[in-house]
């Protein structure tokens, strides 16, 4: 007979403060690099943080459509809808019940033509860096994103 026993869940555990203002860092520069027009650095970072297992064919392929997806975001309008970003709040923190390791940060960026939801979800690895494990943005009313059944989980 073999003994295994699972973890106990432990429905405190919240985030550590060092590993949300890493992550708080990680978003300030996103956006610092948005305001400059810096959008291949912001591609470039997506891609090496996402993609450590992707070949180098995909990397470019992602590189370069999400670099061709700010350039669209960043059509000042009439001829996008958005535009330069002036400014941008932090809007929610969430976290799954009973991880310290797996947490999400959303954003409002305020563009010159309208508003986009930003959703940035940071996992610690077993180095304890904080690290970007995924990244979107949206158009929808923050209103209604905000109420969707998955940004109602804990907050801390």
């Amino acid at each position: 007979m073999f003994n295994i026993s699972a973890q106990e869940l432990d429905i405190h555990a919240m985030p550590k403060k060092a590993y949300i203002a890493e992550a708080k860092a990680i978003a300030n520069t996103f956006f610092t690099n948005f305001k400059d027009k810096k959008l291949k650095e912001n591609a470039d970072f997506i891609v090496n943080s996402l993609g450590a297992t992707w070949d180098e064919t995909k990397k470019i392929s992602q590189r370069n459509e999400y670099l061709g997806k700010f350039e669209i975001i960043s059509l000042k309008p009439p001829k996008g809808l958005y535009g330069d970003l002036d400014d941008y709040d932090l809007i929610e923190e969430g976290f799954l019940q009973g991880s310290d390791r797996y947490f999400r940060h959303t954003y409002i960026g305020y563009h010159e033509g309208s508003v986009l939801i930003y959703e940035f979800r940071f996992y610690v690895n077993h180095k304890e860096e904080v690290t970007l494990h995924y990244i979107g943005w949206s158009e929808k009313n923050p209103f209604e994103y905000m109420s969707t059944a998955d940004m109602l989980l804990p907050k801390y």
